[in-house]
């Protein structure tokens, strides 16, 4: 039903007929899924089995389109080796080398036309944000943020922020096909690290000069937080989102490079370790509490507050702090994704 030509969006344009031919599938009892006893942390396995006895296998690693082993009755059509895990591109390694004021002496400097592209992140994630506000996706997260009929508390920046970056999200993993901007291969994470810097700037009545310098800041410092962090990991990475868009804030404020990395460190110290357990519409509820954390950290941070580094895994430096966290996520988290897995297949449907 997919496009196989397509990479990531092989299931772009199957439609909803034939979405309900594969819900019928997947619960006719036909279809079986088992977690693999491998070490990779990305690995797929798929073998089918026709009436016939026709059978057809394809496996990926390492990467969500790499197919490296092809069979078709047993015979290999296929075959490029499982791959090992690669060593740092040239451009990762660049980024690793860099620090959070290198990113902040850019964003803020550089000629503002080398960086206008990146209001297309504002273009997409916005368009998501109003598109998950208006109508319903998956649990609506976002429209019941924003409905007075729970707390009563929808009009208050600290709120908007969290509704309509919700909603995004909402409206991201409900089915909406508008685009969204990634970051690192994430849509929700280019979502967390663009709206809230949209929505404060909208409410401060920011210059177009301070938006696109805010959100760059906000997208070259996640870059920058995930190229220390596992191709996959159970760390739900919509947290070091935020704190990209925390830099941004921080800026849009007045504040300076001191002031985004005490944010940094105060949401490190605080509610990290959030997990990932796939895709779906709770992922919604995740962002919105990565984005109430960021909130709170940058209210403290431009007040001269952060957590001491003699508090749990915070050091005194920001960089330290990142690299740490991605030290936590790789080595500390290693067997989360493994157990998360398992409680899955143990469930009853």
């Amino acid at each position: 039903m997919g496009n196989p030509t397509a990479g990531l969006g092989v299931i772009s344009r199957v439609t909803a007929a034939q979405c309900d031919q594969v819900k019928k599938l997947a619960h006719s009892g036909k279809v079986r899924v088992t977690v693999a006893d491998v070490e990779e942390k990305l690995y797929v396995a798929v073998r089918v089995t026709t009436v016939t006895g026709h059978t057809a296998c394809a496996n990926i690693a390492c990467s969500h389109t790499n197919i490296y082993l092809v069979k078709h009755d047993d015979q290999v059509v296929i075959d490029r080796g499982k791959p090992t895990a690669a060593k740092p591109s040239s451009r990762l390694a660049f980024i690793r080398q860099t620090n959070l004021a290198d990113i902040w002496n850019f964003a803020t400097t550089a000629p503002l036309d080398q960086l206008e592209f990146i209001t297309v992140t504002k273009d997409y994630n916005m368009a998501l944000a109003r598109e998950g506000l208006n109508h319903q996706y998956g649990m609506g997260v976002g429209r019941a943020l924003n409905n007075p009929d729970g707390l009563g508390e929808t009009t208050t920046l600290t709120n908007q922020v969290v509704a309509q970056t919700a909603a995004a999200a909402d409206a991201r993993m409900g089915g909406s096909q508008l685009l969204a901007a990634t970051n690192s291969g994430s849509g929700n994470q280019g979502i967390t690290a663009t709206v809230p810097v949209c929505v404060v700037a909208d409410h401060w009545h920011s210059s177009p000069e301070q938006l696109v310098r805010a959100l760059t800041l906000s997208h070259l410092t996640l870059i920058y937080i995930h190229s220390f962090l596992p191709s996959l990991t159970a760390y739900c990475a919509t947290h070091a989102a935020a704190m990209g868009a925390a830099t941004g804030i921080c800026y849009l404020a007045g504040g300076s490079v001191a002031d985004a990395g005490r944010a940094i460190k105060i949401m490190v110290g605080d509610a990290n370790g959030m997990i990932c357990d796939g895709a779906g519409c709770s992922c919604a509820v995740k962002v919105s509490t990565s984005v109430q954390t960021m909130l709170k950290a940058v209210n403290m941070a431009l007040q001269g507050i952060t957590i001491p580094a003699t508090n749990g895994v915070v050091s005194e430096s920001v960089d330290d702090t990142i690299r740490d966290l991605g030290r936590l996520t790789s080595e500390g988290m290693a067997a989360t994704d493994s157990v998360i897995l398992k409680i899955m297949q143990a469930k009853k449907h």
